[in-house]
């Protein structure tokens, strides 16, 4: 009789664990917002693989900082805002930055005034664990793969082509302000076509320790 109270009462104990560790799992799970991107988060994206952008707190340069290596890329929970961190080399590997992620979703909230999320690691979209890996800088096979991923706005506006967005993906210089002062983001850095990507880039090992630096 004992035995079997013993059994009955390891089950039961058995029984709530699992239940436990089953309700855990189920609140640790984070319900991320639905991004849409219009056909300017698309065009910033391929900005940002191109590694194109503004860097933002240079007071001394309003041109584009051009051909840097893409590490992350950050899009608002509005989807209106598209912010990169990049890399001072063609090789993103060469950079091993402290937390470059988390940086990167703060200077983006606190320059669109929206939460930000990690939408790239390199050329990689991770965004709700998607894991698809870029390759073709063609504008209109991207928009074709966020359709695909239920990530473009089927009301985004047609201005954009084959045969001009390059005009847009390598321009060197904009008239924004780039100050979050705007609601409607008409001056906003990453917000419309006219003006470039906003970002950040960081020193690559040989630059802050020298040709001796090894790992």
């Amino acid at each position: 009789m004992n035995n079997l109270i013993k059994k009955i009462l390891n089950l039961f104990f058995l029984f709530i664990v699992v239940f436990f560790l089953n309700s855990c799992s189920t609140n640790n799970k984070v319900a991320l917002p639905k991004i849409y991107l219009d056909e300017t988060g698309v065009v910033n994206f391929i900005r940002y693989l191109n590694g194109t952008f503004h860097e933002e707190g240079d007071i001394f340069s309003d041109k584009a900082k051009q051909i840097m290596g893409p590490m992350y890329y950050a899009v608002s929970e509005n989807g209106k805002i598209g912010y990169g961190w990049f890399c001072r080399s063609y090789i993103s590997s060469d950079c091993r930055g402290v937390s470059p992620a988390y940086q990167l979703t703060e200077y983006c909230k606190k320059y669109s005034n929206n939460n930000c999320y990690i939408f790239a690691e390199g050329n990689k979209i991770v965004w709700n664990d998607i894991n698809i890996i870029v390759t073709d800088l063609s504008f209109s096979k991207n928009v074709e793969l966020l359709k695909k991923l239920n990530l473009y706005n089927p009301n985004s506006s047609k201005k954009v082509n084959e045969e001009n967005y390059l005009n847009y993906v390598t321009q060197t210089s904009d008239n924004c302000s780039s100050l979050n002062i705007a609601k409607d983001y008409k001056n906003f850095r990453g917000a419309t076509l006219e003006c470039l990507l906003p970002g950040h880039h960081e020193w690559t090992h040989n630059d802050l320790f020298g040709s001796e630096y090894t790992n």
